[in-house]
């Protein structure tokens, strides 16, 4: 009997950390921990079940000397895509409408605006226009091959916020290893 409710609640705390994974992808098992009010071993057994049940994948990332273990689900986009919520952006102007406008601001920062933006022109080693794809809930782009060259975004971490009606990148940390369910 111990068994059969230990396997519901198993399934239940499954169901809502997947949850937290889709909805914040490359969180860490201690921002999981934390969103969710619960402790790090409950966590940790949900998510080495959905680990195995291949579910999720882990990025291992290196940053300022520690790693970090990153949690993304199993259909996580390749690196070179962004989406990016329509609630987020002020999209009432006619911004985010075909076009986005991409900026190589640092050697850590990429910048995307709906519109030129001369400020970032000026200091960007190099920028582009590039085309969006606009869909109900959310804005899709892929970030050019030079820049993914430029940041080495196949090896590296990302995170992304807005700023105003502006999109920042910042990349950061190696990707050290990927961590999947063996086959």
């Amino acid at each position: 009997m111990k068994d059969i409710k230990r396997n519901k609640r198993g399934k239940e705390s499954d169901r809502i950390v997947l949850e937290i994974i889709k909805d914040y992808p490359g969180f860490s098992q201690y921002e999981i921990a934390k969103k969710l009010k619960s402790s790090s071993g409950l966590i940790d057994g949900t998510i080495r079940r959905l680990l195995k049940q291949r579910e999720i994948f882990i990025r291992v990332v290196e940053r300022n000397g520690r790693r970090a273990n990153l949690i993304y689900p199993k259909d996580q986009k390749p690196s070179e895509l962004l989406e990016v919520p329509i609630d987020l952006l002020k999209i009432g102007n006619p911004l985010w409408d075909r076009n986005a406008f991409i900026y190589a601001l640092d050697s850590s920062t990429i910048g995307v605006s709906g519109k030129e933006l001369s400020k970032w022109e000026e200091v960007s080693c190099f920028h582009k226009k590039i085309s969006l794809k606009k869909e109900k809930s959310k804005i899709e782009l892929e970030i050019p091959k030079d820049f993914q060259r430029f940041y080495n975004l196949e090896k590296k971490h990302r995170t992304v916020s807005i700023n105003g009606n502006n999109i920042l990148i910042t990349v950061s940390g190696d990707i050290v290893e990927e961590k999947k369910y063996p086959s």
